[in-house]
């Protein structure tokens, strides 16, 4: 195997984080592991003393540490829709992240699947937001993680999605003339915003110099809707439908910040789920998951 692809076995179902050291080796209570470079003097995953000086700077590996998770995330189900030998495709429940993401290391999908199915090779293929639900896609194999990653990364994948608001949608669409009045109507309507994430605000807002989004809309109850991104932007859909003035029921972000308490098995609940799922696998085939 070639040396930079070597890296360390995750531990507890956490993979290693790589960093570059300079300087000297860090004394400061973690464990690093030499990394595979070509300048290294030091071997793939050869113990890097304290102190050891480096003539100049090089890639190691450390495993994180983790303190205490909320145990309801920790004891969460997450049901296998599907699986072929090159992916598995799960039901992640709601406040749930996907992987790790410093806040939560262990609590997470991709933490939990690999202990649980000791396959310590699964890695997400896509993400969904932590309070998102729904159809989750992991690789199983390194060979041909990247053909099923790149169809998420060039928007390839067909995704459906179900959001449904509190608010009374005849009221708030009924009097619009413009897109509002065709979501309301139940017509698939084509619904595009530009979009922009600026440091250090939580909201993604609407702006006219922003990334320009792409959604399919369908009204499929009197509250609920069938949402079909051909973009992927940060929290696309949950800025759409506050756009549209029906922000998605549970969420504590649009059209108003509130704190949310990882702790709180009872919180209130993001209701927006990924019901369906489709790309190319591997073998040529179309996989096509739904819940």
């Amino acid at each position: 195997m070639p040396l930079e692809r070597w890296s360390p076995t995750p531990r507890q179902g956490i993979s290693a984080q790589r960093v570059k050291l300079s300087g000297c080796v860090p004394d400061d209570g973690v464990a690093y592991l030499a990394a595979a470079a070509g300048d290294s003097p030091f071997a793939p995953g050869e113990p890097l003393e304290p102190g050891t000086p480096l003539g100049h700077p090089i890639p190691a590996w450390f495993h994180p540490t983790t303190g205490d998770e909320p145990p309801h995330l920790l004891n969460s189900d997450v049901p296998i829709v599907g699986e072929t030998p090159d992916m598995l495709v799960v039901d992640k429940p709601h406040g749930l992240p996907s992987t790790p993401n410093g806040r939560l290391m262990r609590a997470t999908a991709q933490t939990l699947l690999r202990i649980r199915r000791e396959e310590p090779d699964l890695v997400a293929a896509h993400r969904l937001d932590r309070l998102t639900g729904g159809l989750l896609l992991f690789s199983r194999r390194q060979p041909t993680r990247g053909f099923l990653q790149t169809q998420f990364q060039r928007h390839e994948v067909s995704k459906c999605y179900r959001a449904r608001t509190e608010v009374d949608v005849d009221t708030v669409l009924g009097t619009r003339t413009d897109v509002g009045a065709a979501v309301a109507s139940g017509k698939r309507t084509r619904v595009t915003l530009p979009m922009r994430k600026d440091k250090g605000n939580p909201h993604v807002g609407v702006h006219p110099n922003g990334k320009m989004t792409e959604t399919w809309v369908t009204r499929v109850g009197d509250r609920e809707f069938a949402l079909e991104p051909r973009t992927g932007h940060t929290h696309q859909l949950r800025v759409l439908m506050n756009h549209l003035g029906m922000p998605i029921a549970g969420d504590d972000t649009y059209p108003h910040v509130r704190d949310a308490d990882l702790w709180d098995a009872d919180a209130k609940k993001l209701q927006l789920r990924a019901v369906r799922l489709e790309l190319k696998l591997p073998d040529g085939q179309l996989g096509s998951w739904e819940i």
